[in-house]
């Protein structure tokens, strides 16, 4: 199970470090088709089509990272006026709430992105033409592994509420 661990870890600091190589060169897009409309009155072709894609992915190739280390975003005004027990069922509760969205989520996105690259889909017109399926790809594959996530969440959910309940030293006994 380590060597398991292990691995997902990896993955999905890779898909975050990638997520990071994504915003630099999406940074440098947008920044060279500024310079190019304002001194050259030459902008970048596909710019706009390159930037919608690239923020749609950097969100999905950070998500699963996001939620490993606990950094998304949390309204702890409620968590932190509650009792322990509380807070853990509130978290419990997120957990589970986060897991049926992503598996919905892969539910939905799986016959999109089989058709996606069955029919070779492409999004755009005129000068630049961006094929949508390895996007649908990386959806469905990060989405995957943040429900991956959220599962190990609701896990250790129910472990930090038994204890907080008192329900691990009943367990024991």
């Amino acid at each position: 199970m380590q060597g398991l661990t292990k691995t997902y870890e990896s993955l999905v600091t890779g898909l975050h470090i990638l997520g990071s190589g994504v915003v630099f060169i999406l940074m440098l897009i947008i920044v060279g088709d500024v310079v190019g409309r304002a001194f050259f009155n030459h902008p970048i072709t596909g710019a706009p089509e390159l930037a919608r894609v690239s923020l749609v992915s950097v969100l999905f190739l950070g998500l699963a990272k996001t939620l490993r280390m606990g950094k998304h975003i949390r309204a702890t005004l409620l968590l932190n006026r509650a009792s322990p027990v509380v807070a853990a069922g509130l978290d419990l509760l997120a957990n589970l709430l986060g897991l049926f969205v992503f598996v919905l989520l892969c539910y939905s996105c799986w016959g999109l992105t089989v058709e996606a690259w069955a029919v070779g889909e492409f999004e755009g017109a005129g000068a630049l033409r961006v094929p949508t399926y390895p996007l649908r790809t990386l959806i469905l594959v990060c989405s995957f592994l943040t429900m991956i996530q959220f599962a190990v969440n609701v896990f250790e959910a129910v472990r930090l509420l038994g204890r907080e309940a008192g329900l691990d030293k009943w367990i024991r006994s």
